[in-house]
């Protein structure tokens, strides 16, 4: 929250005074408390040579004309000192060379012992003076641009030089709630003259509650309600420290005429002003996307395919805050609590245009499927798996039909979709079963839809897929079957899914439709939309690592049926499939130029051998029955003989 002063305060002093310099002192007090001790140290190092001479000079004299005990004369002493000095001395020299070393050493010592307490000293006095200036400070106030002097202030109060009176006191001693003011004295234009402290309070309080509660300022535009702001809008007050502060100066201080700073919140301000602003007519209106639908028809059933629809934005027009807020702080701050303002209204443009939208929603990639709905009269079972796999497709595609996925999350087929079972809708079609052959299931052809979506998100630039391949190739990935291999996926709830998770860095959309192919057909459509690199371009490719044909006949397997004659055409009763190891890339252009593989996967499809049923039944024929006799015949003529039959080919 910021706070605007609308007057200022009479000043205040701070509690430590500064001392004065004269001209050939400009030192602070710390550095000229460290100037005076160096010089202390140097008068005492001078001084050292001296006081050596004259102990020895003293000592020389207080000697003179004596006989020492060995009976030698004070000149043999003298003599004796002499040689001394000057290094004549009879000691051994590796003596004399400990003795300069140890006499180094304790000067060496002395020096740096000497330094030491004088820094210290000065440390002393600088964290003494820090200290005294700190905690003799009141707290500071916040400003939002007006001037005001705070209690605490580490800088200087201001000063009216034209005013005499304004200078005050290094301190304000404390004041009792009896004590008298006898000077003459205003606060807020209040006189406070021979009242106590205590009446002096109530009197200004009533002044600063009466200034404060007639603040109306009015804002309006044209015909339009006006916004009026008074104290409680603005978050308009006065600080009891203020207050206490110029109760106590009047008491014991100097200036005539003191006062009482009156601030505001210049947040509440804006927020304020702001609600102004919904009642300008003609404002800018921001471009927009939204999701439409497209309604088709195929074979009576009605589809939806989505598409976006772009409105551009347009101008319009907007109060000038800046400006406005300027005025209302003006106008406060001179005193004009009942101002009458008309805002400032600007030309305002959309902040969301159409190119930044679409730039957000680019299509980054598409893929298509197409799957057969009928079979015709001829071969009705299959006509019947055609026209169940279509209501699965179909249900499924509606039930993820547009999803939106913000960074990091996480698109779940199976959770879309839920449990497929025949209760819950779901029809009947062929599935793989057991990972060889194909039994009727309930939601059986799903997986069409996984696998088309699968293929577009590879072609994103999405990487974080959690997928599996079927156990037989599907055979609607490509128009070329070993192309497709590697580029399925399939889903059995709720042991098997297919996942994956956003980590494009920004939101995208996904569009799942259905489109008419022919008579026959219909194609299942996915987009993917969102913020595309500049010049970026996914593609895949597989490369086929092993191959395992399937027409082994040594591996082929047999069932035998007694109710089928032997000599019947076998019955295929599970399809061959070749087996492969395939190994499946996403590389990643730039400009058309490959840079890098994003994304790699190996799937293994085992090798299915077919399997037929065969007749173990013989023929037996059937017994003929002997014609009971007649009537003897006449005889007849004897017919001439024909030839015999030729044999026919087995």
């Amino acid at each position: 929250m910021t706070t605007t002063t609308l007057q200022s305060g009479a000043p205040r002093p701070q509690s430590n005074t500064i001392p004065n310099r004269s001209v050939d002192d400009p030192f602070s007090a710390a550095n000229g408390t460290l100037r005076f001790a160096n010089r202390q140290s140097a008068s005492a190092a001078r001084s050292a040579p001296q006081t050596q001479t004259r102990a020895a000079s003293s000592s020389a004299r207080s000697s003179s004309g004596r006989t020492s005990a060995s009976g030698r004369s004070s000149s043999a002493s003298r003599a004796s000192a002499q040689r001394s000095a000057s290094g004549g001395s009879k000691q051994p020299p590796k003596k004399r060379k400990r003795l300069r070393k140890k006499e180094k050493r304790l000067i060496l010592f002395a020096a740096g012992f000497l330094l030491f307490a004088v820094l210290l000293f000065v440390i002393v006095l600088v964290i003494a003076g820090g200290c005294t200036k700190n905690c003799s400070a009141k707290k500071t106030g916040v400003s939002d641009g007006a001037a005001e002097y705070n209690p605490g202030q580490e800088t200087e109060p201001s000063v009216d030089p034209n005013d005499p009176e304004a200078s005050l006191p290094p301190d304000l001693p404390a004041v009792a709630e009896d004590d008298i003011i006898d000077r003459d004295v205003t606060i807020e234009g209040v006189p406070v003259r021979n009242t106590t402290v205590r009446e002096a309070r109530r009197r200004v309080t009533e002044k600063l509650e009466e200034k404060k509660n007639s603040l109306d300022v009015t804002v309006a535009y044209q015909s339009y309600e006006p916004v009026t702001l008074d104290a409680e809008a603005i978050g308009l007050d006065y600080a009891e420290d203020d207050l206490e502060y110029a109760l106590k100066q009047a008491a014991v201080g100097t200036g005539s005429a003191l006062s009482v700073p009156l601030t505001f919140d210049g947040d509440k301000l804006r927020e304020a002003l702001y609600g102004l602003n919904d009642k300008i007519p003609n404002h800018a209106v921001n471009a927009k996307a939204e999701v439409k639908f497209k309604s088709t028809k195929i074979d009576n059933v009605t589809y939806q395919q989505p598409y976006w629809e772009f409105t551009n934005g347009v101008n319009g027009a907007k109060i000038d805050f800046a400006a406005l807020e300027n005025e209302v702080r003006t106008a406060i701050e001179s005193g004009d609590y009942t101002a009458s303002l008309t805002p400032t209204v600007a030309v305002s443009e959309p902040e969301v245009t159409t190119e930044a939208l679409k730039s957000q929603l680019t299509l980054l990639s598409s893929y298509q499927t197409n799957y057969a709905t009928k079979a015709g009269e001829k071969e009705p079972e299959l006509d019947q798996n055609n026209r169940n796999r279509d209501i699965n497709i179909s249900k499924a595609v509606g039930m993820m039909q547009v999803t939106v996925l913000k960074p990091g999350e996480t698109f779940d087929f199976n959770r879309k979709t839920g449990e497929r079972s025949e209760k819950k809708g779901w029809a009947l079609a062929n599935a793989v079963y057991q990972g060889n052959t194909y039994r009727k299931e309930a939601g059986g052809g799903v997986c069409q839809v996984s696998t088309t979506i699968f293929n577009a998100v590879l072609r994103a630039g999405i990487t974080n897929i959690t997928r599996k391949g079927h156990s037989i190739p599907s055979n609607y990935v490509t128009k070329n079957y070993e192309e497709g291999l590697g580029f399925d996926a399939t889903v059995d709830y709720p042991d098997i899914n297919f996942k994956f998770k956003n980590d494009t860095g920004n939101t995208i959309y996904m569009f799942v439709y259905i489109t008419k192919n022919n008579a026959r057909r219909k194609n299942i459509n996915v987009e993917i939309y969102g913020v595309k690199e500049a010049g970026v371009e996914y593609k895949v490719r597989n490369e086929i690592l092993e191959h395992t044909p399937s027409n082994d006949e040594s591996k082929y397997e047999y069932e035998t049926d007694k109710t089928m004659l032997a000599s019947a055409k076998p019955v295929e009763i599970r399809a061959a499939h070749d087996g492969y190891r395939v190994k499946t890339y996403v590389d990643k252009y730039v400009d058309g130029k490959f840079v890098k593989t994003v994304r790699t996967e190996e799937t293994i499809y085992k090798v299915i051998y077919p399997k037929y049923r065969i007749g173990t039944a013989e023929i037996t024929p059937k017994p003929t029955n002997t014609p009971k006799p007649t009537n003897t015949p006449k005889p007849t003529a004897t017919p001439k003989p024909e030839e015999p039959d030729e044999p026919s080919e087995p």
